[in-house]
């Protein structure tokens, strides 16, 4: 029978860009929307993060989503609500190639994080099959010990202190600096970020820790303009926005241009097709 086939997943892409010192730009996934992380796969993103930590996601339309950006051409990846056993083992059996944990704070956490992911004897994480093991080139489990992205989130005061100690554990592909919880750990308001503030200060440490040990440091940027200025810092696994702020903003921007008068409905239609 005809069929247009399954395209097998050699190796991580993401990973692969990490390792190779370039960056790699994503975003994240809040909506629930299996539709919406299908569209936004299709935009170019490297990889497409489900936020189940700070969003009302359930383990069903997680794993929904994870289809949806891998039919879109993108990484399927999810930030789990913690380091948590249970929670990374079901989440990547649904089908992540990467995990961004939250609240790593030293080179333990970072260890545990490192021993959940990965199959034993390097690690605890039970086998009882993974959806996404048929679109794998050869065998799952010895793909995953190169090519899951294992990224942890820097977002406290103690992990910036920690930082060159839990990006140095082995297995750990790269960082990820949550900058809202930052700032509350550092008792700062969010006025009180950008250059030449504590905050930027925590940022560049974490920045030179990744340098030092030969990881990826990563941050999540609210602007494309960000995103550009944190590449060329040498930042690489950098998240921008998500879907629920571009589709509010947007949204915000057309509502917004509404003239509620007519006043600007002449010559409105004047280009053929302006309407559409």
């Amino acid at each position: 029978m005809a069929s247009i086939g399954i395209n097998k997943i050699k190796s991580n892409p993401v990973v692969d860009k990490l390792r190779s010192g370039q960056p790699s730009v994503g975003s994240w996934l809040s909506l629930c929307s299996p539709v919406a992380a299908e569209t936004m796969a299709q935009m170019g993103w490297d990889w497409l993060v489900v936020d189940a930590e700070h969003s009302p996601v359930g383990f069903e339309t997680m794993v929904n989503c994870f289809r949806a950006v891998q039919l879109g051409g993108a990484v399927p990846m999810a930030r789990v609500p913690w380091n948590d056993t249970v929670w990374i083992q079901r989440t990547l059996d649904a089908g992540a190639l990467g995990l961004v944990v939250p609240m790593v704070n030293t080179a333990e956490d970072a260890r545990s994080v490192v021993n959940n992911m990965r199959y034993a004897t390097k690690g605890q994480r039970s086998f009882g099959g993974s959806r996404i093991a048929a679109y794998i080139e050869g065998d799952y489990r010895t793909w995953t010990e190169e090519n899951l992205a294992v990224i942890v989130m820097i977002e406290t005061a103690q992990a910036v202190e920690n930082a060159e100690a839990i990006l140095g554990t082995e297995g750990v592909t790269g960082c990820f600096i949550g900058p809202s919880d930052l700032a509350l750990s550092l008792g700062v308001h969010p006025s009180e970020t950008g250059p030449g503030t504590v905050h930027e200060e925590a940022i560049q440490a974490v920045l030179a820790a990744a340098r030092k040990t030969g990881k990826a440091a990563g941050k999540h940027c609210y602007t494309a303009p960000e995103v550009t200025l944190r590449i060329g810092q040498g930042f690489q696994f950098l998240a921008l926005a998500s879907d629920l702020r571009f589709m509010s903003q947007a949204a915000r921007e057309e509502f917004n241009a509404i003239d509620f008068t007519g006043a600007t409905a002449d010559g409105a239609a004047e280009a053929k097709g302006s309407l559409y």
